[in-house]
């Protein structure tokens, strides 16, 4: 729900996507259906074994079949050592170098050893079974606790005890904390390795012209940091390197927030062959490319009787598996946003451990490490208050922040509109909790239960994080036709981006969306904007949409007001129109304003050549670049209602209620569908998906959609209510702040939560199947 403007020409209401039948229907714009002539098909080959030392490679049978015209081994590439997450800089402290294009040194089963690039898939697929590989198998370790010990297999030299970071930060007196406690409440909770299910696979072209350049159009999103990221890789300075913005991907929350090895494989071949070349990772592939991260998480928290914590300590190890790209950064996420902040407590402790496995790498996913925070500090919460008797949404009130508090992440901003309570105090009502049962008190073999979980502090993107882009730009051109051109770098992930950024111009110029158009663009047209991701581009993207939008305007006004016989200051912009305040009659629309400036310097009429002025002509355009004024933070409480069949074990989701601080909504349509599309991916979290292995050589044994079990449209509940509290941030574009990634944390642990209220059986590790659902009843 949320509240109607009629005042507004955009804001508030839901507009249609312009793009979405392209989208359902396959379109051209999806990375996946680009062909270019001559183009060339690369094909990976990968290791079978998850710890290994290449001795030899023998290419030589498969570079005679014909077709086949080039091969890529370790010797063939650069050896520069680089991280592939995008929105850092290259060489950010924060981050940790640890990977090659391809190496001689194996460190998980589906590793890149070589690669090759025919005239089709078909004979590329044929090749790879051409490439004989000498492997020295080495000693692999899976588990993190294991490898943490002496004596388990090192993967680097350079990080002792395979710890790839190992963050600790302190605040207060934490053994004074615990000694003023009247209780002290230990647990250990676990989370799973799951993929982000994107519909459209990872693919790159890459192109070279005759001077070297070289052209990408790739599934990716950020077209900047790719950028940054292959030229560092390959040795090329960045001018040499342009990257395409997709129109639209498949799909990428988080996943493809890094570069792939497919990328610069497929552009070293046409750099190579000076050729179009194409790579499509298989969906095995790409189960095997990116996942949520592991993470084990040890909680101890003291607490008085009436609740308020008095010390809380955690240590998180995460298995950020054979190289640590995003690992390095998810834990410290996880660490302060997951643990530290989202409560008051004076005296805390939390100690953070990104550990090297032989397991596949890790990647973004919506939340980066907060989903596995939440599950362990919300269960624990629930575990507390069931303990001393006391309301779960009282006792979340009494520890929370409170509007008009610093930002407790970012001292130099306030929380400024911050609305917790309205979510909590609204959600209870809409769900009934105060009817909710006793844990475990409901009759028969099938109970029902409430939960609730909640993401008390979240962020409108990176201000004020270390070594993290958080910059935007963009375009804003008036055409003759009435009509306004958008360009940004915003890459549209599937979730109607563009028209939220459309609706934000369209609001500023007094247009209708569909009167806003959002162009093409790449790296060498359009502003830097970071990536989409950290659920930051309504906010960040937004103001400075806005800003070139405002800057079109005042253009607008200027010309207009010469036209007019105003001044600027005189004249105003309404619904369309140019008029001169206190005269409306005396007005221009858009189109007339803008045919004029566009016009010849010399006009012929009926009475002969007429000259217009210097002062009006040129295009309408407006341009920004700029950083966000803040960070403001959305709250977030989620109710859930679950039946439990406590005969099988299985968990029915009937009923969801989310309510949301958003600051202001644009679009109402798009943010229900925010909250319906992370409550899917949340509820796979909290009950069914996982990435399985085999424990004795790392393959991956969850390949393809059919062994992954991600909620389908039967098993979602029949019931999702969004609530959208409207607190007007004054620093968005007309009040906004984010929504995205909050809607995605909470539903886990407010399962968990109503799982326990129906049954009075507590699972602190996911997936909650139903095996360990009939454990925790002691029916297995």
């Amino acid at each position: 729900m949320a509240r109607k403007n009629s005042a507004t020409t955009a804001i508030g209401k839901s507009a249609p996507r312009p793009d979405a039948y392209e989208k359902v229907t396959g379109g051209k714009g999806f990375t996946i259906n680009l062909k270019l002539p001559g183009m060339l098909h690369a094909r990976i080959l990968r290791s079978p074994y998850p710890h290994a030392r290449i001795r030899r490679i023998d290419t030589s049978r498969a570079e005679k079949l014909p077709g086949v015209k080039a091969v890529l081994t370790p010797k063939d590439v650069p050896q520069t050592k680089f991280s592939p997450v995008l929105f850092e800089p290259t060489l950010a402290a924060t981050m940790v170098q640890d990977m090659l294009i391809l190496s001689d040194r194996i460190r998980y089963a589906g590793e890149p050893v070589a690669a090759l690039a025919a005239t089709s898939v078909e004979i590329a697929e044929e090749a790879l079974g051409l490439i004989d590989v000498d492997y020295e198998v080495l000693p692999a370790v899976f588990d993190p606790e294991e490898a943490l010990k002496p004596g388990a297999p090192q993967l680097y030299e350079t990080a002792p005890n395979n710890v790839a970071v190992g963050p600790v930060f302190s605040f207060g007196d934490i053994e004074k904390g615990f000694a003023e406690a009247d209780y002290i409440f230990e647990g250990t909770y676990e989370t799973q390795r799951v993929h982000t299910c994107y519909m459209e696979p990872r693919v790159c072209v890459a192109d070279t012209d005759s001077r070297g350049r070289l052209t990408i159009w790739s599934s990716t999103q950020h077209i900047f940091g790719l950028r940054e990221k292959l030229a560092f890789a390959l040795g090329l300075p960045e001018s040499q390197v342009r990257v395409m913005k997709p129109p639209y991907i498949g799909g990428g929350f988080g996943g493809k927030l890094d570069m792939g090895l497919h990328e610069p494989i497929c552009a070293l071949f046409s750099m190579k062959t000076r050729r179009p070349v194409r790579l499509e990772q298989t969906r095995y592939e790409e189960f095997i490319s990116t996942t949520r991260n592991p993470i084990k998480m040890y909680l101890k928290t003291g607490v008085k009787k009436d609740g308020t914590f008095t010390a809380r300590y955690a240590k998180s190890i995460l298995d950020t598996g054979a190289h640590a790209t995003h690992g390095a950064i998810v834990v410290m996420v996880h660490g302060f946003f997951g643990f530290l902040l989202p409560y008051r407590c004076e005296n805390k402790k939390w100690e953070g451990c990104s550990v090297y496995t032989n397991n596949m790498v890790g990647g973004g996913y919506r939340g980066y490490g907060c989903p596995q925070g939440a599950f362990a500090v919300e269960s624990q919460i629930d575990e507390i208050c069931e303990k001393l008797k006391l309301d779960p949404v009282e006792f979340r009130l009494k520890n929370a922040h409170k509007e008009g508090d610093p930002h407790p992440f970012n001292p130099g901003f306030t929380l400024s509109t911050y609305r917790f309570e309205d979510c909590l105090v609204q959600g209870a009502e809409r769900i009934g909790w105060s009817e909710r049962k006793a844990a475990g008190s409901g009759r028969g073999s099938k109970k029902k239960g409430i939960g609730l979980a909640t993401q008390p502090l979240w962020v409108s993107g990176c201000m004020g994080f270390p070594d993290i882009y958080e910059h935007s730009g963009a375009i804003v051109k008036l055409n003759v036709d009435g009509t306004a051109d958008l360009a940004v770098a915003t890459v549209d992930l599937g979730s109607g981006q563009i028209i939220t950024l459309s609706q934000i111009a369209a609001e500023e110029l007094t247009l209708s969306p569909d009167k806003v158009r959002v162009t093409a663009a790449d790296t060498d047209t359009v502003p830097f904007d970071a990536p989409a991701h950290a659920s930051r581009v309504t906010y960040s993207t937004g103001n400075a949409v806005k800003a070139a939008a405002a800057s079109a305007k005042k253009r607008l006004l200027e010309v207009a007001a010469s036209l007019l016989e105003a001044s600027p200051e005189d004249v105003e912009l309404v619904e369309g129109t140019v008029r001169v305040k206190g005269a409306p009659k005396k007005s221009m629309n858009i189109a007339d304003v803008v045919k004029r400036a566009e016009s010849p310097f010399l006009v012929m009429t009926a009475q002969g050549p007429q000259p217009t002025s210097v002062q009006e002509k040129g295009t309408i355009i407006g341009v920004s670049s700029m950083a966000p004024p803040s960070n403001p933070s959305p709250a977030t409480a989620e109710f859930v209602e679950v039946e439990v069949d406590t005969e099988t074990g299985e968990v029915d989701v009937l009923r969801v209620v989310y309510a949301h601080d958003i600051g202001r909504v644009i679009n109402p349509q798009g943010a229900e569908g925010q909250v319906e599309g992370g409550f899917q991916q949340g509820m796979g979290f909290a009950l069914s998906e996982k990435i399985s292995f085999d424990q004795s050589n790392g393959a991956c044994l969850s390949g393809d959609f059919l062994n992954y079990k991600m909620p389908t449209a039967p098993e979602m509940p029949t019931q999702i209510e969004s609530i959208f509290i409207e607190s007007n941030e004054p620093t968005g574009p007309f009040g906004a702040k984010s929504l995205a990634e909050p809607c995605v944390i909470v539903p886990a642990p407010a399962i968990a939560n109503a799982i326990y209220n129906a049954t009075g059986a507590r699972v602190r590790q996911l997936p909650i199947t139903p095996e360990r659902v009939l454990a925790a009843l002691g029916k297995l």
